[in-house]
């Protein structure tokens, strides 16, 4: 929710970014993708490796085109940081 980008450079950026800001963090599901259709939604956390806290939480709702790939992403927070 915090970009809006295209293609896969743009989304690797973003992913980048987290990652420069959350260092020594990972993205991880948080249960079953559910699908219906074209569409599919996902929950997701940043975790930290060292100890599994997890600040950051979300889900992601993806539209899929004819073909199966991507067509769009809208992600959503759950949980933040204070002062992030």
């Amino acid at each position: 929710p915090l970009a809006d980008v295209r293609g896969h450079d743009g989304i690797a950026a973003v992913i980048a970014g987290a990652h420069e800001q959350f260092p020594g963090f990972e993205f991880r599901l948080t249960g079953a993708v559910d699908g219906h259709h074209d569409l599919a939604r996902f929950s997701w956390e940043l975790v930290a490796v060292a100890d599994g806290s997890a600040p950051v939480a979300g889900f992601d709702v993806i539209t899929l085109s004819d073909d199966g790939r991507i067509r769009s992403v809208h992600g959503f927070l759950d949980r933040v940081p204070a002062g992030a």
